[in-house]
């Protein structure tokens, strides 16, 4: 019981980890695009 109960709580940590590891990787990408952005190419 105690192993489910661990892999259980890892599956969960592991999901939290790549969530915040996404979430930092589009703000990363966002920010670089922005800088980017000319007035002309702008996607509308």
């Amino acid at each position: 019981m105690d192993f489910i109960a661990n892999f259980i709580l890892s599956a969960y940590g592991a999901f939290i980890g790549i969530c915040i590891v996404i979430l930092i990787y589009l703000i990363i990408r966002r920010g670089k695009i922005k800088k980017s952005e000319d007035f002309e190419h702008r996607d509308n």
